[in-house]
């Protein structure tokens, strides 16, 4: 049987009026002969075992809990140390075998506040020397040592975290005991394998540190080996759902060029077709703009109009188109919402091109509104159409997701093992490998913004796509080519809206300075010469490039204001007994 005294310090800061102390029992330990006293005040039992209960001071209460034994003593303090001194008797802990006695006594556990400084004594019953009289602390992440005289051994630690357990164990001679009441008893010799035990413990935190050291000795391959377990799983995941879900099946289509728009297909619906994404943006309102245009809906007069330059001191005359309402036949749902800003700024008159991003600007939440809906009508329209297939999404999230959640649960379950002072290579390796874990999260996350990776066109929108691809490429080299240019005024204007549409308007403009009739385009209406003459080029406030990049600022929506002892721990422990925590109210 041990007789345990502990003597705690309490540094109140306000005004307290109770403490406790629970103590874990395992199966066969008992507590008896408990008792509370501060400094020579001996309290008297009786009182309320119950937390945050109140009492007369300098009473204390005991009651057997859940898993353990419960202590309450009652006090008056306000702003003060406190020395407390509760002891107990702790029966059937001690383990007695043929030749030694084993106390593994947890002095310190599962306490909510960190503890600045422990000191633990074990008294023996009698003088020991030898072999059979050893002692060790535990765990080795604690910073502390023990020592041991022939009669007692000591053990100190500072700076314990809370919910750090600290265990003294020690083993002595059994020849020591005149009675092995209050113990267990056990057959057999049991301190070679206890030298074993902590002899393993010590062994498997050397090997730990070595571990570690040779991790920071060769830092570049340590980084590339993170960098691989990192990397590797999200490229694999990658790799795989783009082979089978986010690569094209090629048609039998072979030409290079196509010199016509292969189909009547709005010139919105265009790149979100090439681009497997149903998000479009200025080049394809303003595309649809010069296609009502082109289609009647709008008239387009060229005219000339003046431009500052030079901060005021120079006025120029640029190239500039004057719009106004034509034909109010019925238009398609993408078309509609273009048609509403239009004609908002026109309010039944006119107004030139140079002019419409000041109107647009004028009225900018509406149309905001509307530039919203011609987004949401071309979305509508490509999921009408079914031209993508996106089951690469759910192969994604169903292996990204256990990624995530793997690498979250591995990463906090080794920072919270996790020991600076004596840092465990099990514990590193979670927290590396669940950071990688992590990484490859975002890195399919990342990579999951490119849709071609996991979205794939259906057959009929593939060879589709590809019709319009070979009709692009023959746009960007239009300006270079000399066979099979276009015929009529039509055939001229469609390249242009299309061109509009994929960003390269200056390269059809360029191809038909080269090649564009004068007879041709003189009976356009959406092709202008600047005062260079120049076919769209030059000093012209209608260039299709700023044009775009206007109506793209002018309907964006409007933005919002916003010590060292010496020798030291070894491994293992957490086997002994006691321990548990406590705390004041």
């Amino acid at each position: 049987m041990l007789a345990i005294e502990e003597r705690i310090t309490f540094f109140f800061d306000g005004s307290f009026t109770g403490a406790y102390r629970d103590i874990p029992l395992r199966d066969g330990e008992r507590i008896s002969d408990v008792s509370v006293t501060e400094g020579t005040v001996r309290y008297s039992p009786g009182a309320s075992a119950e937390l945050r209960s109140s009492g007369a001071p300098n009473t204390y209460g005991e009651t057997p809990i859940d898993g353990g034994y419960r202590i309450v003593w009652h006090f008056q303090a306000l702003s003060e140390p406190r020395t407390f001194t509760v002891g107990y008797r702790l029966s059937n802990l001690a383990v007695a075998f043929d030749d030694v006695v084993d106390v593994d006594l947890n002095v310190w556990g599962q306490w909510d506040q960190t503890l600045q400084q422990l000191t633990a004594e074990l008294t023996l019953p009698g003088p020991a020397s030898g072999p059979s009289w050893r002692v060790w602390g535990h765990p080795v992440s604690v910073r502390g040592d023990v020592t041991r005289a022939p009669d007692r051994a000591l053990l100190r630690a500072v700076d314990i975290p809370p919910k750090q357990f600290v265990e003294l164990r020690a083993v002595f001679p059994r020849s020591l005991l005149t009675s092995t009441g209050g113990t267990k008893v056990r057959t057999g010799d049991a301190l070679p394998r206890i030298l074993a035990e902590e002899t393993a413990d010590a062994a498997a935190f050397e090997e730990d540190q070595e571990k570690i050291r040779n991790a920071l000795d060769h830092l570049p391959r340590t980084i590339l080996l993170l960098l691989a377990a990192a990397l590797l799983p999200a490229l694999l995941v990658l790799g795989a759902t783009y082979w089978f879900y986010g690569r094209e099946r090629k048609t039998t289509y072979d030409r290079e060029y196509e010199q016509e728009p292969p189909s009547e297909l709005e010139p919105a619906l265009v790149p979100p077709l090439l681009r497997q994404s149903p998000a479009v943006g200025s080049n394809e309102f303003t595309a649809t703009l010069f296609d009502l245009i082109r289609k009647g809906r709008y008239k387009a007069e060229p005219v000339t109009t003046q431009k500052s330059t030079w901060g005021g001191l120079r006025q120029e005359d640029v190239a500039d188109l004057e719009l106004s309402l034509a034909d109010d036949a019925p238009v398609s749902e993408v078309e509609g919402p273009v048609t509403k800003v239009i004609d908002s700024v026109l309010d039944g008159g006119s107004e030139r091109l140079s002019n419409f991003r000041e109107r647009i600007q004028g009225h900018r939440t509406e149309n905001s509104k509307r530039f919203t809906a011609f987004k949401s009508a071309v979305g509508d329209e490509v999921r009408r159409r079914k031209w993508f297939r996106s089951d690469g999404l759910k192969v994604l999230l169903a292996a990204g997701l256990p990624i995530l959640i793997g690498g979250a649960l591995m990463l906090a379950i080794g920072i919270q093992r996790f020991e600076s002072f004596a840092p465990r290579w099990g514990d590193v390796l979670l927290i590396a490998f669940g950071a990688c874990l992590c990484v490859s999260a975002v890195v399919l996350v990342l990579a999951g913004r490119h849709v071609s990776l996991w979205r794939r066109r259906s057959p009929d929108a593939e060879q589709e796509a590809e019709r319009w691809e070979a009709f692009r490429r023959y746009l960007t080299d239009f300006p270079r080519l000399q066979e099979a240019l276009p015929s009529t005024l039509e055939l001229w204007e469609r390249y242009l809206v299309y061109g509009i549409a994929f960003g390269i308007a200056e390269r059809v403009l360029q191809g038909a300075q080269l090649h564009m009739s004068e007879e041709l385009h003189q009976a356009s209406s959406i092709y202008w010469i600047s005062p260079t003459g120049d076919l769209g080029s030059g000093p012209s406030a209608l260039g299709i490039g700023d044009l775009s990049s206007g109506f793209g600022s002018a309907l964006a929506p409007p933005s919002s204001g916003s010590g060292g002892f010496g020798g030291g721990f070894s491994g293992g422990g957490g086997g002994g007994g006691g321990g548990g925590g406590g705390g004041a109210w």
